[in-house]
């Protein structure tokens, strides 16, 4: 069930993943919670895996109101829910809040935004070469 297309995606998850085990010491020592860090990666990726399914789904579907339907979906679920995932924590975590590394997630969220599109830009051209 593993679709090639993912593999930017899981690549900058396992990435991420083994740079914020390999440098948490350090991380520490600048006010990064590693923790934060990688949860926040881990949640990022499956609601990013989420997002792009529904793209991708959008891109194969047969008339134009299913693929604004599944295009829409996919982007208002990976923004509200992480939004969502940002102001729980918030309220969680109340004075313990990590900033630096709740703003380090805002960044990888838009690594993987960046990811996604290439991702699906990628599987819109092989589907546009395949019609042709």
């Amino acid at each position: 069930m593993f679709n090639k297309s993912v593999l930017p995606l899981v690549t900058v998850f396992l990435v991420f993943g083994i740079l914020i085990l390999v440098f948490r010491k350090s991380l520490e020592q600048y006010g990064f919670d590693w923790q934060v860090l990688s949860g926040g990666n881990l949640f990022i990726y499956l609601v990013t895996a989420i997002s792009i399914h529904l793209l991708n789904k959008g891109l194969h579907a047969g008339n134009t109101q299913a693929f604004l339907r599944n295009a829409y979906s996919g982007i208002l679920v990976r923004l509200f829910t992480l939004a969502l995932a940002a102001f729980i924590y918030i309220l969680a975590a109340g004075k313990n809040m990590n900033k630096p590394a709740l703003f380090a997630c805002m960044g990888l969220y838009l690594i993987y935004s960046f990811v996604e599109m290439y991702i699906v830009m990628k599987e819109s051209k092989r589907k546009k070469n395949l019609e042709n």
